[in-house]
């Protein structure tokens, strides 16, 4: 593996919607070798009434759904402590970024159209984030882990 991807639940929002931006992106990542990762939180976030549960079914096959275990969720919850922030707003944000932390191949990428909430909850462990100034809220960024 060449690394991995952890689609946040916007990020495998667009997925599912079938938006071209990362429809190429899963393409480009089955080319380099990259694992993608969806934290299963984000499956229960992003999967809303307007998805086909065969279109579900076809993207999760092509991903790595990252299962939420006890430890897991401590370490979700110990995030969120040390952020200072409530798990009832940033309790999804915080299992993906969790499920970053536990993947083994190197380096991880968080794909997310909001860098800043997750980059609070990375606090020293974060190594990159783009920090585009853009009014498109919806574009997807990079935060390396």
């Amino acid at each position: 593996m060449s690394g991995s991807w952890v689609l946040d639940s916007e990020a495998l929002s667009q997925l599912l919607r079938d938006e071209r931006d990362m429809v190429v992106r899963l393409a480009v990542a089955r080319k380099r070798d990259i694992r993608v990762v969806a934290c299963a939180a984000t499956v229960i976030d992003a999967d809303h009434d307007g998805v086909h549960p065969a279109r579900l079914s076809w993207v999760l096959s092509r991903l790595t759904v990252h299962a939420v275990t006890k430890d897991s969720a401590l370490t979700a919850s110990r995030l969120l402590k040390e952020a200072g922030l409530h798990g009832h707003e940033y309790a999804i944000d915080a299992m993906v970024v969790t499920a970053a932390l536990e993947l083994p191949d190197r380096p991880v990428d968080i794909l997310t159209p909001d860098p800043d909430d997750l980059s609070v909850l990375l606090g020293g462990r974060l190594e990159a984030a783009e920090r585009k100034r853009d009014r498109d809220r919806s574009k997807v960024r990079v935060i390396r882990v």
